[in-house]
């Protein structure tokens, strides 16, 4: 068994260096010199040489299938790259309908195109009715999956989609052909059904991401998001190795736990991968699962490190861009921390209790405390490089919530099977959701608390990450004296924590800070003095972030407890649609909009919901106003309608101290002109440039009658030709000092401060 895990971890070490450091053109090299090394050593016929001898052999097989498998996919995608094809295609999923366009996953059986699967925009919506099977045909210009908005981008790729087509013409609907490849997907589109009509819309989001790991409504709801990562809990929204594991529990529970309970769990696992969509997540847990069922039914000792290391082989085998998923990352990361430390932690956590004790009810606490630890070793430094941020408070949370999710979970499977039922399966839906609305409870009264989590924005807190860990993995590693210098380290952990935040909040508390927030094409400004704190816009296009998220880890990450003002100069998503976000990460005393016509806007409604909701006043400027938030002052500046653009929107003068910052959002030249010959703008020493640089705005007029030194552009990837060069020429023959969000990243200015 060891010989396997020996092979299959040096596969795996080999294909996570093919995806990460090794460069393309030298991994047949490499592999090469691998296996010459590996069969010099053979031919040696020493018996301790044996395991080198395999890791070499197997380490060169894995470059070489990575090798194989990019050339064979994403390489052969990219011939195809920018043609205009006639295409004819399979209809794989239930289409994803948006605003302007919907989303068609099919898969191509072209001639003279391979049959790759690809993701469709039909922005007529022809589609947008299309069931799997269907068979359709159209016109579309072909780009690769492995970028978006400019950036590399892996999702689509790891999930086998290789192309993104735009359609472009000619789009034909024909028959649909039912196939056993459409039947799960059939039952998943009808079970999320069936939680529609048992489960009350407070409830729906998380049951079908518990259930499903279907999270298209989850992410649509910021208080669950937000409430459920900032307590640490996001890993029961999505189908993993915990979901299967309570399957299993139960299915032994019903079955027994010998060859009968494991024969039966294989089936009906593979079963809830199925219906469950085959998410890559639910597949990996699968096997994890599966390989260690199969030690009753083989009759052999199971070897947690042989099964874990054999599952990843494989699923790197079926697909090497794998490797770059962070749930697989994570996933391995947890068990692998739980297979070094979780024994150890349980055992010296039951060590005070007596023997009756260490079994049922009362192992629950040791349990999840030792299963939570031991999963944080190696996951937070993932989760704090992809995500960057680290629950603090997951412990907690996982010893109030993991049985009301486990319970939760096996509830409203049963409320589904038996909805056929209408008594029990209602009452099931009916216990499940007050499971639900405890679990939500908790995760907002964790995520509400001031610590509940530290984002590793600030090179303090990563320093305190290294630093813990220098302290702590050698008490784990040792034998004598290893819970005194774990408890030791962990105080002087704690007491450094304490040290970094307390600096991090003194030094945004002393110092007044003007910070442009890189948040893709959109904006959001943040102004900082003392405790208080202003925002200006908070929205962004084109951008895999939302810019509430990106606007609340900055915020959170300085010290910030709340935002007094909060203002949104008009209501266009590259301005806008982050509010919610950010009113439900941090609240917010003031909100203050552009006074509405009293037509109906969906985004509006959302924005003044939640501000409700969250006990925010909500003030309409319809004329010029004078708002302050402690020493920053803010003048609101309605925007005179020039016929083109939207006339409820406004502008902003900020002020802190002697500094003067400018906002004119996305008004015209003609109403920045206006707005010079109303108002005085001398001494205005910041600039931000309107509409993202757009050759539209940032008229001469006010340029020169600002006489500022600093213009920023709040800009990303976009299709718009921002920011324009004459934009960028009025500016520099202007004086101004151009800084961009796209090339510069976050503009953080540290003011001086007048303190006579």
């Amino acid at each position: 068994m060891r010989k396997l895990a020996t092979a299959a971890l040096a596969f795996s070490a080999a294909v996570f260096l093919a995806n990460f450091i090794l460069p393309e053109r030298w991994l047949l090299i490499a592999a090469a010199l691998s296996a010459l090394v590996g069969a010099a050593l053979a031919l040696l016929h020493r018996r301790w040489l044996r395991p080198a001898v395999i890791a070499l052999l197997f380490f060169a097989v894995g470059l070489v299938e990575y090798s194989v498998y990019r050339s064979l996919t994403v390489d052969r995608a990219r011939q195809y790259a920018g043609e205009t094809r006639t295409v004819s295609a399979v209809v794989l999923d239930y289409p994803d309908e948006y605003d302007g366009y919907c989303r068609v996953r099919v898969r191509t059986d072209t001639e003279g195109l391979p049959h790759f699967k690809a993701i469709v925009y039909d922005n007529d919506k022809c589609f947008a009715d299309a069931e799997p099977g269907r068979r359709i045909g159209f016109t579309a210009k072909i780009s690769t999956a492995d970028t978006l908005f400019g950036k590399p981008y892996d999702n689509y790729v790891l999930n086998g989609f290789y192309w993104k087509m735009s359609v472009k013409g000619d789009e034909v609907i024909g028959d649909t052909l039912f196939t056993p490849r459409s039947l799960p997907v059939r039952l998943h589109h009808l079970l999320c059904e069936r939680v529609d009509q048992l489960f009350p819309e407070g409830s729906r989001a998380f049951i079908k991401a518990l259930m499903l790991g279907d999270k298209q409504e989850f992410y649509d709801d910021d208080a669950l998001y937000v409430s459920l990562s900032r307590a640490g809990l996001m890993h029961v929204a999505a189908v993993s190795g915990l979901h299967i594991a309570f399957l299993v529990g139960l299915l032994l529970l019903l079955f027994g736990n010998g060859r009968r309970g494991a024969l039966s769990s294989v089936v009906l696992v593979w079963c809830f991968v199925l219906v469950s969509g085959s998410s890559k997540s639910a597949v990996r847990a699968a096997f994890m699962q599966m390989l260690l069922l199969l030690a009753p039914i083989l009759r052999r000792e199971n070897d947690p490190v042989t099964s874990l290391s054999a599952v990843l082989a494989l699923l790197l085998a079926a697909c090497p861009f794998a490797a770059r998923s962070v749930s697989l990352q994570l996933s391995f990361a947890a068990m692998a921390g739980i297979l070094c430390f979780a024994q150890g932690i349980r055992a010296w956590l039951m060590s005070p209790l007596p023997a009756e004790l260490r079994h049922g009810p009362a192992a629950y606490v040791p349990d999840v405390i030792a299963s939570t630890l031991s999963v944080t070793v190696f996951t937070v430094p993932l989760t704090a490089l992809h995500f960057s941020y680290i629950p603090l408070l997951a412990v907690f949370a996982n010893l109030l919530c993991l049985w009301a999710v486990s319970v939760c979970f096996c509830l409203a499977w049963a409320a589904c099977l038996l909805s056929f039922v209408p008594l029990l399966g209602t009452a099931a839906a009916w216990v499940c959701t007050l499971l639900v609305r405890y679990i939500l409870f908790c995760a907002r009264l964790i995520a509400g608390q001031p610590y509940a989590v530290l984002y590793t924005e600030t090179k303090g807190a990563l320093c305190w990450m290294l630093i813990s860990y220098a302290l702590l993995l050698p008490g784990l590693l040792l034998r004598k004296r290893r819970v005194l210098h774990i408890l030791l380290s962990a105080a002087l952990s704690l007491s450094l924590l304490a040290g970094i935040l307390l600096h991090t909040e003194r030094s945004f508390r002393e110092n007044d800070y003007i910070s442009v927030l890189d948040v893709g094409q959109g904006q959001c400004i943040a102004a900082m003095a003392g405790d208080d704190t202003v925002v200006i816009d908070c929205g962004n296009t084109s951008s895999l972030d939302d810019a509430g998220s990106v606007a609340g880890r900055y915020l959170l990450s300085r010290g910030r407890r709340s935002v007094q003002l909060f203002l949104l100069t008009h209501l266009h998503e590259d301005h806008a649609d982050g509010a919610v976000r950010l009113m439900e990460t941090l609240p917010v005393e003031t909100l203050v909009l552009p006074a509405q016509s009293g037509e109906s806007d969906s985004l509006y409604d959302r924005i003044a919901a939640c501000a409700a909701r969250r006990g925010t006043e909500l003030i309409e400027i319809e004329t010029d106003a004078e708002l302050n938030a402690g020493r920053i002052a803010l003048r609101v500046l309605d925007v005179p309608a020039d016929g083109r653009s939207d006339p409820h929107s406004l502008m902003a003068r900020l002020s802190i101290g002697d500094t003067d910052l400018l906002v004119t959002g996305d008004a015209t030249k003609k109403q920045e002109r206006a707005l010079v010959g109303r108002e005085d703008l001398s001494g205005t020493e910041l600039v931000i440039a309107g509409h993202h640089g757009s050759k539209n705005a940032a008229a001469e007029e006010l340029l020169r009658a600002a006489g500022g030194e600093l213009a920023i552009i709040s800009v990303g990837y976009n299709n718009y030709g921002h920011p324009a060069p004459e934009t960028l020429s009025r500016l520099a023959e202007c004086g101004y000092e151009v800084r961009r969000t796209d090339t510069d990243g976050t503009i953080e200015i540290k003011l001086e401060r007048d303190n006579g």
